[in-house]
């Protein structure tokens, strides 16, 4: 099944085709962690988190990232985790981490 792709201005978004049904089989945590360092082209940003799996996160951010850029991100407590910028939508943006955690 293909991807498609939907512009969003500045930057493209790929969305699944019509008629996906969402497979995740991770939990999504949501208020466990409250907020992030994002390293985004050597500029360090405080940013809200939204949610948080084994796999990746959500964030807010006004940045307006390429899809596939690598980012840097810190989580009070842990060390940097290098991910990779899976989506960009509405001021939000999905990263994959580059490991696996244990969340919770």
């Amino acid at each position: 099944m293909a991807t498609r792709a939907i512009d969003y201005g500045q930057a493209a978004v790929a969305m699944p085709p019509r008629g996906f049904v969402e497979q995740r089989s991770e939990s999504r945590h949501e208020g466990l962690v409250e907020y992030a360092t994002l390293c985004f082209r050597a500029q360090n940003l405080r940013v809200p988190v939204i949610n948080i799996s084994s796999r990746g996160t959500m964030i807010e951010s006004d940045i307006v990232p390429r899809l596939g850029e690598s980012v840097m991100i810190r989580f009070d407590g842990c060390s940097p985790l290098y991910a990779f910028v899976r989506w960009s939508r509405d001021g939000r943006l999905g990263l994959n981490f580059g490991c696996e955690l244990t969340v919770g």
